[in-house]
């Protein structure tokens, strides 16, 4: 997605898949088509703007922010008019919102890296990606749930035996993520050996700090901006990592997870990015810091932040399910690896961009002291005043409808933070058995051996 042309360009760029024609001819109207006046004014504008096919070309070409890595339940995605239910690896493109419908969850996978997860009743617009020259730059609302925002953090993590407590999307869609099982088989001449203690968990963290190391040597370290919309609060910032409750017609609750909550090594403490929040109000361009593992809440208006004291021991209950994760990590890695070194790269052509890849160059989100900004920066600029109005309005709007709902006597029932969602994903955890693989039990999985078998289940 992009406004101005940015970065000088021989030829007018032909994005991946976009045909020669700029021209949409499945809906084109015969009459005003045919039209000459129609067709002189037209003219009359395009010679006004020499660059008229680039940014219509722009305006066209819908980049993928991401895909879908798995669903538990009912998910969807809602497209223009339309909208399916997404399977693994399914693109996810500017504009796209996504739902968990009743009592299911999601993980989806963004090209820089970034996971995000989404509980029961969630749901969650994905505006636009913008490849960037030093950095990347992500715009997303939550309209409404439980959000758990993950950026791609290049620190290593502590290597823990302890178990995962996201296991209620096992067995993973990625066969590759899966946790390979320490169990031993059953030998009368080794029984020693089962009690023993399983190293499974660990060999995971590891597995996951070597993917790491290795990725690391093509991202190099550029990060990614992430401006994150709430009806009453904007979170933004540089490779955040916040867990977001957004109560739809209420309040807004949000914690900032430090490296040492997200199980980084100590050396990552040192790194730790700091993100901001805007508040509400036609006025109020304030940006104020958030600290770290505190849970903060945000009014209905959107013009007061402070320390959240209520619901704390469900929050904190919620938090538990996503406290330690390496197969998701691993998951992230692998997919990481496969998809997104396009948006890491040393030096950048436009045309091959936009030809191979299908997305724009932008510049850089911060300008060089007394040089004149450039189109990223300038679009940050654009949505902080365009999200801070438009969402006050909203407020305002909704705030005028609920009161005369009130006087007529009408019953507003709005939602409410509540164990529906995390209950099924902690229930999971305590009733969970470990993975085991055919050279424990003798027994020869479908999962393990069936290309299509693994096709039908939406494993790869």
């Amino acid at each position: 997605m992009g406004v101005s042309l940015g970065v000088a360009q021989e030829k007018v760029p032909l994005f991946k898949d976009q045909h020669l024609s700029s021209t949409k001819w499945g809906e084109v109207n015969f009459k005003t088509f045919l039209s000459l006046k129609n067709w002189k004014d037209e003219s009359d504008i395009r010679d006004q703007v020499p660059e008229w096919e680039t940014i219509v070309r722009e305006r066209n070409n819908r980049e993928i922010i991401g895909r879908f890595f798995q669903c538990v339940g009912v998910c969807r995605i809602d497209r223009g008019q339309s909208f399916f239910n997404p399977n693994f690896r399914t693109a996810i493109y500017e504009g796209d919102e996504i739902q968990t419908i009743g009592e299911s969850y999601a993980w989806i996978f963004l090209m820089d890296g970034t996971m995000v997860r989404l509980s029961p009743e969630s749901a969650i617009n994905f505006n636009e990606l913008n490849i960037g020259v030093k950095e990347n730059f992500l715009n997303v609302r939550v309209n409404a749930g439980n959000i758990l925002w993950l950026s791609r953090n290049e620190s290593s993590f502590e290597e823990l035996n302890i178990r995962e407590t996201d296991i209620l999307f096992n067995p993973l869609a990625l066969y590759e993520a899966q946790p390979v099982s320490d169990k031993k088989p059953y030998l009368e001449d080794g029984l020693i050996e089962l009690a023993i203690e399983r190293q499974t968990s660990l060999n995971q963290y590891k597995n996951l700090n070597s993917l790491i190391e290795k990725n690391n040597k093509f991202s190099r370290g550029k990060p990614t901006y992430a401006f994150i919309v709430m009806p009453n609060v904007t979170i933004m910032g540089y490779n955040p990592s916040v867990e977001i409750v957004s109560i739809l017609g209420g309040k807004t609750f949000f914690k900032k997870r430090s490296p040492a909550t997200l199980g980084l090594k100590k050396e990552a403490n040192d790194k730790e990015e700091e993100i901001v929040v805007q508040m509400r109000g036609f006025e109020n361009t304030d940006l104020t810091p958030v600290e770290s593992d505190k849970w903060l809440v945000v009014d209905e208006k959107g013009r007061s932040l402070v320390q959240a004291t209520d619901n704390l021991y469900w929050f904190t209950m919620g938090e538990f399910i996503t406290k330690r994760i390496p197969s998701i990590l691993v998951a992230r890695e692998l997919m990481f690896a496969n998809y997104s070194e396009f948006a890491f790269l040393e030096k950048y052509n436009p045309t091959i961009l936009a030809g191979k890849n299908g997305y724009r160059l932008w510049g850089s989100l911060k300008s060089e002291s007394g040089s004149k900004k450039a189109d990223l920066e300038l679009r940050l600029d654009f949505l902080k005043e365009y999200f801070r109005r438009i969402e006050t309005t909203n407020l305002l709007v909704s705030s005028h409808f609920n009161e005369r709902l009130k006087e007529r006597g009408e019953i507003i029932k709005a939602m409410e933070y509540g164990n529906y969602f995390f209950i099924k994903a902690l229930d999971k955890y305590y009733s969970y058995e470990e993975f085991q693989n055919e050279n424990e039990t003798g027994e020869v999985l479908n999962s393990t051996t069936k290309t299509l078998w693994k096709r039908m289940h939406g494993i790869r």
